[in-house]
């Protein structure tokens, strides 16, 4: 005959002699989880489940072990229909086993017909009480009887109930996922934990999480400008508070920073879990890699199976939607973006572009308009020694200066002299088939010297690519 499963449910109630304020620390070490997190996620939520297990005696060691600090636990067969959260004083406890929940219906400290959802559903009906008989069969193990006392904190404010089922369920989970005794797991021999699985509607990509961490950034922008105002301290600052923005809330119970929870997206393990202060600062850490690899290991976000980027898959975590809670079953449909998102991903990818596109279209013309202008320049420091030659002859009372003269440049094919006095011409005609003079390639400019000793320049060229003399 298959061994009864049994589950270790911590009632959140404190044996005689004892209080909170020594108990629920020396539980946390016993163990071995974060106090606050005991506190969060745990005790918020009792009565619930911390472990599953058929084998009885090593569940009633952590009992005892448990006992010896104060707290009240009990063990209970696990139904074959699974265990269920209960909603007490609208917030959702478990997940607990129906034997648990059937006794408090029958002492009489929980209503008939409370509500319980499955786990792995999120349907809330009022729970059947089994036949007398079997709220009390021999398989039932209560190893602890000490009455009920509520934990001393307050109970958490009503949520919609679908929305309860789901985020006690990854509590209880990433709970049960940490809690260890001489190097067991509870998850391996307890409800089945498995690695989240690949799928567009699990795991964000690229775009989303760009649009988060612009969104974080604006966030971050104000403060950290303040701080770089103070020398060498102020950066320093920055830096720590930059590191503790993204390692805080993505270790606290939100999984998210502020930019992620914009997006409907937190950060998990490889079970779907919360991570602790530790890894998140190995997943923070890891983004130097990220930014040594120029981004590439960012956008590795958008190519790899499970959409991590190169900081996830060394720290082996991952950037899910919030409605993935392992246990449940998994989304099929991809959420949306939103609209902020697009804007986001906009402003920082698309506006640039677009701006760089603007500038080059404006600045371009200008450009080529100014090396047009800098080589006629260079033409026509080769007439410098006709101009002189024009001028001694109209001052010697001569006529113009006639006939071709040589140039030094490659970019001038000849020089000729003419015209009658006083207009004195010089002609400068552009060598063709000369990689430096580009459109100027067969051109013709043509200075003339008037009595009153002022040259002027017309050409076949565009006059605003002209020295400002020749306009």
């Amino acid at each position: 005959m298959a061994e009864i499963k049994q589950a270790l449910v911590l009632t959140g109630g404190l044996l005689p002699g004892f209080t909170a304020a020594q108990t629920w620390p020396a539980l946390a070490a016993y163990l071995r989880i974060d106090p606050q997190r005991l506190r969060d996620d745990v005790l918020a939520r009792a009565p619930i489940a911390l472990k599953e297990s058929d084998d009885v005696a090593r569940l009633q060691s952590l009992q005892q072990g448990a006992a010896a600090v104060g707290a009240v636990i009990e063990i209970h067969p696990v139904d074959a229909r699974g265990s269920v959260f209960v909603l007490i004083d609208n917030v959702a406890r478990g997940p607990l086993p129906r034997a648990f929940v059937a006794k408090r219906i029958v002492a009489g400290d929980w209503p008939a017909g409370v509500r319980v959802a499955a786990v792995g559903s999120t349907q809330w009906a009022p729970f059947e009480l089994p036949e007398p008989a079997a709220v009390a069969a021999p398989g039932a193990f209560e190893l602890s009887l000490e009455p009920f006392v509520e934990p001393e904190s307050e109970p958490e404010p009503a949520a919609e109930p679908d929305r309860m089922a789901a985020g006690t369920h990854r509590a209880a989970t990433s709970t049960a996922v940490s809690v260890r005794r001489d190097g067991v797991t509870p998850s391996a021999e307890g409800a089945a934990f498995e690695r989240l699985p690949a799928g567009e509607a699990i795991h964000a990509g690229f775009w989303r999480r760009s649009a988060a961490y612009v969104i974080d950034g604006l966030v971050l922008f104000i403060p950290l400008i303040i701080l770089n105002v103070v020398p060498a301290i102020g950066w320093l600052l920055g830096l720590a508070g930059h590191w503790l923005y993204f390692t805080l809330q993505e270790s606290s119970s939100h999984q998210a920073t502020l930019g992620k929870r914009a997006m409907g997206l937190i950060v998990t393990d490889a079970l779907g879990s919360r991570l602790d202060f530790a890894r998140a600062c190995g997943r923070y850490f890891g983004g130097i890699l990220s930014v040594l690899t120029f981004y590439v290991g960012y956008m590795l976000a958008g190519w790899t199976e499970r959409k991590q980027a190169l900081h996830d898959i060394v720290a082996d975590t991952f950037v899910v939607f919030e409605d993935v809670v392992p246990g449940y079953e998994m989304p099929t449909t991809r959420p949306p973006m939103p609209w902020w998102g697009w804007v986001a991903n906009i402003a920082v990818f698309v506006l640039p572009i677009a701006l760089v596109g603007i500038l080059a279209a404006v600045a371009l013309p200008a450009y080529q308009g100014y090396v047009t202008r800098a080589k006629v320049l260079s033409i026509e420091s080769e007439i410098s020694n006709a101009r002189i030659e024009i001028a001694e002859a109209q001052m010697s009372g001569e006529d113009c200066p006639q006939g071709s003269r040589t140039a030094s440049s490659v970019m001038v094919a000849g020089i000729e002299l003419g015209g009658s006095a006083p207009a004195c011409t010089i002609t400068v005609t552009v060598a063709s088939g000369v990689p430096d003079v580009g459109e100027l390639a067969g051109e013709t400019i043509v200075w003339t010297y008037s009595d009153t000793g002022v040259w002027t320049c017309a050409a076949t060229i565009d006059s605003e690519q002209l020295p400002p003399s020749c306009r």
